[in-house]
């Protein structure tokens, strides 16, 4: 056993393999921990982009909506800014955050 593990050791083509994978996991400028730090934070905005185009399309139909539905115009006037009707009153409820819990 020992001496299968020293022959591996004095291989010299072994030593430089080891030596290479240790230069690219830890000492080089682009290394592996970097590669996969890069790899998650690709992922990370690739996910905000996606979130972002449903976000943007989903304006976009409410837009549409607000443009041309006087109904939903009026919701949204009545809900966002407290408009009102003449003869009418507006009550608005608001819900309490629930207490935190030591």
């Amino acid at each position: 056993m020992k001496k299968g593990i020293l022959r591996l050791v004095k291989n010299k083509y072994t030593l430089s393999t080891v030596v290479f994978l240790l230069w690219l996991t830890f000492f080089n400028e682009i290394d592996l921990i970097y590669i996969f730090q890069s790899r998650r934070e690709v992922t990370a905005l690739r996910t905000e982009v996606q979130r972002m185009k449903d976000d943007n399309a989903r304006a976009t139909e409410a837009l549409h909506d607000l443009t041309t539905n006087t109904y939903s115009l009026e919701k949204f006037a009545r809900e966002n800014y407290y408009m009102k009707r003449e003869n009418e009153e507006v009550y608005v409820l608001k819900e309490r955050p629930a207490p935190v819990k030591q």
